[in-house]
């Protein structure tokens, strides 16, 4: 399984998108606890921006096994990207 969200935006806006989008994503465990955690961290630290700066948020994850004959030794990967855009002009 995999999953990706991203937005762009002032950050009460950007929180609400990505709310959105992380519960619309299930996943088997343990990417599903992975991806909850992710998506709380994510949109707390959305609110220790300034309202009205821009923000952009990727994020990405993916869980596997590497050997098909052993379905149970999964392998988690994970990337978050949570940045200001400074100079953003409307």
């Amino acid at each position: 399984m995999s999953w990706s969200v991203f937005a762009i935006g002032k950050p009460a806006a950007v929180a609400a998108k990505l709310a959105r989008d992380f519960a619309a994503i299930h996943c088997a465990e343990p990417e599903e606890t992975i991806k909850t955690n992710v998506a709380l961290a994510i949109l707390t630290g959305l609110y220790a921006f300034p309202p009205n700066l821009v923000v952009r948020v990727e994020a990405n994850g993916s869980q596997y096994a590497p050997d098909v004959a052993k379905p149970e030794e999964r392998q988690n990967q994970l990337s978050v990207r949570l940045e200001p855009i400074h100079g953003f002009v409307e």
